[in-house]
């Protein structure tokens, strides 16, 4: 039975989407999870890294028998056991510029689940340039961190809008740590975000934090600058 407020031209559309999804750790192992299981069409998972046994508390899509397994390999195992009509697609290597130039082409949408700013800049210019819809899924410590991007909407802010300087700068989540329902957390809300839009629904605009540690979500407005030096 078709989803009220989803009905049957969403679920169509969401069986017919084509998405890049960037990073393969807990954030990117549970938004695929969803996707896979709500039907999406095509599924393009690119992750450089090779699964370790501390990855195994907020990676779920992983076994400790694939430890030393290429992540893209082991998630498309586990994914199409889930579901064998979502065509799945690797690329095994640290996405470059020219990388994603390549492949975002063919997208309609593009959700960066990364554990460093630098690929989520690129992420960002690149998108900007195709004017490709894209999520933008984070975590660290007991924070997780959510924004819709629509550079195809020209007075929307980007994600160095949202941030200015702080991505030049900020530490990584690969040593701050991560508490492992956080990954989960925010890579669930990434999958919903992106359901909603190929639904034909709205994902709420602005930057969405979600504090563990008090159980509470606070929603940012966020403003296009100007000189902003990505999309200014």
């Amino acid at each position: 039975m078709p989803l009220t407020g989803i009905g049957i031209a969403g679920q169509q559309r969401i069986r017919e989407a084509r998405i890049a999804l960037i990073g393969l750790g807990g954030i990117g192992c549970a938004a695929a999870q969803y996707l896979v299981s709500s039907g999406v069409g095509q599924l393009t998972l690119c992750d450089f890294d090779t699964v370790a046994e501390s990855n195994l508390a907020r990676q779920i899509l992983y076994r400790h028998s694939d430890v030393g397994r290429h992540k893209t390999e082991a998630a498309i195992d586990c994914l199409h056991s889930l579901n064998p009509d979502t065509r799945l697609q690797a690329v095994v290597r640290r996405m470059a510029d020219d990388d994603m130039r390549s492949l975002f082409p063919a997208c309609d949408l593009v959700i960066d689940a990364s554990d460093n700013y630098g690929t989520r800049l690129a992420v960002n210019r690149v998108c900007l340039g195709l004017k490709t819809p894209w999520i933008m899924a984070s975590c660290i410590r007991m924070e997780g961190q959510l924004m819709f991007l629509r550079p195809d909407l020209p007075a929307q802010a980007c994600y160095r809008c949202a941030y200015g300087n702080a991505p030049d700068t900020l530490e990584d989540c690969p040593g701050a740590g991560i508490f492992a329902p956080v990954a989960g957390i925010s890579g669930a809300s990434a999958a919903h975000f992106a359901l909603a839009h190929l639904a034909g629904q709205t994902p709420p605009p602005g930057l969405h934090l979600f504090d563990a540690s008090n159980w509470r979500w606070h929603s940012l407005k966020t403003v296009k600058k100007p000189g902003c030096k990505d999309c200014g």
